[in-house]
């Protein structure tokens, strides 16, 4: 997901290189991701099935749906449209498994496990999927035969994602506020909180640049002003986000030692500065593009830091363990 979209941004700042870089290296991720995930459901299938059942964890395995998705509209602004239909597939395909899978679950699941102390950010992973089906359908529309069909999908996944977002979001923050929170608890995937906002307004952006079919044309205006609501929200997170970071491992005393849930920064970054160039000049705001270029070098620099201390992690592994 994070190198994806990083890559996205790199390409819609010119920097071709960098950005064809992390085309390769995500791929590559998301290919070993896919045989390790396998390999531990072949090995592990009750820790599986205890992930996907337990409600601070479940909404996790929606991060697939998105990775998916990420790829097949970087593949798709590659020419590679073949690639990113199959993507796109497999990601419609794993987000409706999913979606009447685990939260469904969740709802009818036993009494004694409670979801309301498990409520945390990674609820939001759950939008963020929906958003990038709804991408990957809007950008496949302009190379495939089926334009109308992938335009009325593109708006009606844009339409469950934004709702769905209004009700996690409420539930999250409402956890926040009425519940004392640790230094534990604030992890990095709270800056999920503005990453799904920044996805829906780049999955409203895709269905503005494209011909609606019928009447669904009639919602390019409420697309635009809901996309601009979304945007202003997630720009308001910014700064909450910086000042819980700060708190976590400031004054919490939580050690910044390298876990694979910093890349949940990453993305919302990447995310934010593509949404906010693309939206800026759809919407002829000419502020925005240059607050998107500024951003992007902070998706880079994060990318690369988290990337280093991933890799130092995983050689120093070995060695302590030796």
């Amino acid at each position: 997901m994070a190198t994806g979209i990083v890559s996205t941004a790199a390409q819609l700042f010119d920097l071709q290189a960098f950005s064809m870089l992390l085309l390769v290296v995500g791929t590559a991720g998301y290919a070993v991701l896919i045989a390790l995930h396998v390999g531990r459901m072949l090995t592990c299938a009750a820790a599986v099935r205890e992930d996907a059942t337990t409600p601070g964890t479940a909404f996790g395995f929606f991060t697939f749906v998105a990775a998916s998705d990420v790829l097949a509209v970087r593949y798709a602004s590659a020419g590679d449209h073949g690639v990113a239909a199959a993507l796109g597939l497999v990601g419609l395909l794993s987000w409706l498994l999913l979606t009447y899978t685990i939260p469904v679950g969740l709802m009818l699941g036993s009494s004694d496990r409670p979801l309301g102390p498990s409520v945390n950010a990674s609820w939001l992973v759950w939008v963020v999927a929906t958003q990038s089906v709804s991408t990957a359908a809007s950008v496949l529309s302009s190379a495939g035969p089926d334009r109308a069909l992938l335009g009325f999908v593109a708006a009606m996944f844009w339409g469950i994602g934004s709702i769905l977002y209004l009700i996690l979001i409420t539930i999250v923050t409402a956890r926040m506020l009425l519940s004392a929170m640790t230094a534990d608890e604030m992890t990095p995937p709270y800056w999920i909180n503005m990453g799904a906002t920044a996805i829906t307004v780049l999955a409203g952006v895709r269905l503005l640049a494209m011909p609606l079919p019928g009447q669904l044309q009639d919602l390019l205006p409420v697309i635009t002003a809901v996309s601009f609501v979304f945007w202003a929200f997630g720009s308001f997170w910014i700064p909450c986000l910086l000042i819980f970071g700060l708190w976590r491992y400031g004054r919490g005393g939580r050690p910044l030692t390298y876990e694979p849930a910093l890349w949940s920064i990453v993305f919302p970054l990447g995310m934010y500065a593509t949404a906010t160039d693309l939206f800026g000049k759809v919407a002829r705001l000419p502020w925005l593009p240059p607050l998107a270029w500024a951003v992007s070098w902070v998706a880079y620099a994060a990318w690369a830091v988290v990337f280093a201390y991933m890799a130092y992690a995983l050689l120093a592994r070995p060695a302590a363990m030796s």
